[in-house]
């Protein structure tokens, strides 16, 4: 017998660890097929094996082990590094230079980067945005997103600058570039050797996915960001955005209500209490104030989000709803308008489109809000709030044939939608507007 008895147990291979790493973060076994490029197959024979050398029988087990924990909590208190980067001497072009200078100052209010303007010793930035300038009968401004890793082209544009004022070009561009950065984020392929954080590609994926309105989408966000909202260690953005699923899953029923209610109670809880000045604390607070009738609170804290940044499209788009609801049209136009002129095409408009169709609706422009209610629909043809404003449209134009389908499709894409359903939509609204939207949707419950 020997004197010393060697420890053979196995260690997790590098495959392994990054699908304990992603089965970590929430990830199903076809989303980590999807995410490593390998079969199903594969990924069950790993995951028998990862269970046998941690000595456990399920992925609840796996994901609750020792050392996993800690690496996420450190991923969670990682900060996300951008380096802006002039490539030329900027001087040569004035107003580009001046544009460069306020949108580095207004990516500052989104408050969730570390931003610096040269290379820090020894670190590399999670993402590098470079600039350049020409000056020949106009001038433009280039701006480029590269990793910061391997400087990998990401995406790039160029803002040509006009008699606009520069302080609102500023805010388009830096909107554009902001969602840009989201964007080319989301369409990463994610692994554990990723040089960026996991919590913010996790955030910016399921806030692209959100956007498809589905319920497919919510369980997603659901499984990624749980387990980055539950640790020792808080981060504002996972507990933002698993909010905003909530919160649409409220809107768009796919919850119940009660428990979405719960829930969105709890996140508040915990983002006033870890960050209570922060924007998308409040965020936070809306949506919940939103959810239990409380309008006027919710107005509030969009009116303070918007003061401290204007920039946050969220929190006009979800003012507007509110501002509709509550009978302030003119404050709602208002908004639109603003969010018309500033918002990037390429942003996820679809809020202010829903907000549009309703005061069209409101106006009696039932042809129009049809319209606009088909063009989301296309897109996004599980929204309710489109399909009821489709429905409210030809009730009151008298097209009884084409509003029995539209409810048709309504049911077969929420078979249990119901009239607490809408009661729950538009809790908080004037008397007028509650009767004037419940006489439209009449037909809906007679069955």
């Amino acid at each position: 017998m020997p004197m010393f008895e060697q420890n053979t147990k196995p260690e997790l291979t590098v495959r392994q660890k990054e699908i304990l790493a992603l089965l970590r973060k929430g990830l199903t076994n076809i989303e980590i097929c999807r995410t490593l490029g390998i079969s199903a197959n594969t990924v069950k024979v790993h995951l028998a094996n990862i269970y046998k050398i941690l000595e456990v029988t399920n992925r609840t087990e796996a994901v609750s082990s020792q050392n996993e924990q800690d690496s996420n909590d450190d991923d969670i208190k990682k900060d996300l590094c951008i380096v802006f980067s002039k490539e030329n001497d900027l001087s040569i072009a004035p107003k580009a230079h001046e544009l460069y200078l306020s949108v580095v100052e207004s990516f500052h209010q989104y408050h969730i980067f570390r931003i610096t303007d040269f290379p820090e010793k020894n670190i590399v930035p999670d993402f590098l945005i470079t600039v350049s300038a020409t000056h020949d009968n106009d001038e433009i401004l280039f701006i480029s997103i590269r990793l910061g890793s391997t400087r990998e082209l990401l995406w790039t544009t160029s803002i040509k600058i006009n008699n606009e004022d520069i302080l609102v070009l500023a805010q388009k561009t830096t909107m554009l570039l902001f969602r840009s950065l989201i964007l080319a984020t989301a369409k990463m392929k994610y692994t554990s050797e990723s040089s960026i954080p996991y919590w913010w590609y996790a955030s910016t994926y399921c806030n692209v996915k959100l956007e498809n309105r589905c319920v497919e989408s919510f369980e997603i966000t659901k499984k990624m960001l749980t387990p980055l909202t539950t640790g020792k260690e808080y981060n504002e953005q996972p507990v933002y955005i698993l909010s905003l699923a909530y919160y649409i899953g409220f809107m768009e029923n796919w919850e119940d209500r009660q428990t979405i209610i719960t829930v969105l109670g709890e996140l508040a809880r915990k983002a006033m209490f870890n960050a209570p000045y922060s924007i998308y604390s409040k965020m936070i607070m809306a949506f919940y104030n939103t959810t239990i009738g409380n309008k006027s609170e919710a107005i509030a804290y969009l009116q303070q989000i918007i003061d401290e940044n204007p920039l946050l499209i969220t929190a006009r788009n979800y003012l507007i709803q509110i501002y509709m609801l509550t009978g302030d049209e003119e404050k709602a136009l208002k908004l639109i308008d603003s969010c018309e002129r500033l918002i990037p095409e390429t942003a996820n408009q679809a809020s202010v489109y829903h907000a549009r169709a309703f005061i069209l609706f409101l106006e009696g422009k039932y042809d129009e809000c049809k319209h606009l209610a088909q063009q989301i629909l296309l897109y996004t043809p599980k929204a309710i709030p489109a399909r009821l404003m489709m429905i409210a449209c030809c009730n009151r134009k008298g097209e009884f044939a084409e509003e029995k389908k539209q409810i048709n499709l309504l049911y077969e894409n929420h078979p249990t939608f119901c009239k607490d359903d809408i009661e729950q939509l538009i809790m908080g609204s004037i008397p007028e507007k509650k009767t004037l939207i419940m006489d439209s949707l009449q037909n809906v419950f007679n069955k």
